[in-house]
């Protein structure tokens, strides 16, 4: 009977401290910052824009996939490719028609730099150094930002092709 007693106790008591450690991991989970819970590597899984008349389009030609990495220094680098990019013919990439330039310059944007959130973690703000799109380069760009879990959703409120705005879902990567 001693033994049935000890071994119910060792029993209890080895899963009180499994509940208290995962406790304690969902609630250092709770207490960090939307920055350092950004930390890693996102999957873009919808890439949509509106346009200033309301029309929906996917900027990069459909298709487009995505990745974004925020690390714990502080610096980003985003990358988007889409459909509407093309093949070179010549298979150089310094050679291109302008027709294959062109398509390749609307399938694709890629750009880094720095980042921070605001204090309330509603705010992200990309501090470009270099972006695909010249324009952008040495800009800060801010974005509305929705963070649950392993879903990410950042809201651009003026895209860089002539205006509208688009709403990115990203996953993060396991």
């Amino acid at each position: 009977m001693k033994a049935i007693c000890r071994m119910a106790l060792a029993a209890f008591m080895s899963l009180a401290l499994t509940v208290g450690m995962a406790s304690h991991g969902i609630a250092q989970q709770q207490t960090k910052s939307v920055k350092q819970q950004l930390v890693g590597t996102w999957l873009l899984v919808s890439d949509v824009a509106t346009r200033p008349d309301g029309t929906r389009f996917e900027p990069f030609g459909g298709n487009t996939q995505g990745i974004l990495m925020f690390d714990r220094t502080g610096r980003f680098s985003i990358q988007y490719s889409g459909d509407a990019r093309r093949k070179v013919a010549s298979n150089n990439r310094l050679e291109g028609t302008p027709e294959e330039n062109k398509a390749n310059s609307v399938g694709t944007q890629a750009y880094y730099g720095t980042y921070s959130v605001d204090a309330a973690g509603r705010t992200l703000i990309f501090h470009v150094e270099r972006n695909s799109f010249p324009n952008w380069d040495n800009t800060d760009l801010k974005r509305t930002i929705t963070l649950a879990g392993d879903e990410l959703k950042i809201s651009i409120p003026r895209i860089s092709t002539g205006g509208g705005t688009a709403v990115n879902v990203w996953k993060r990567a396991k």
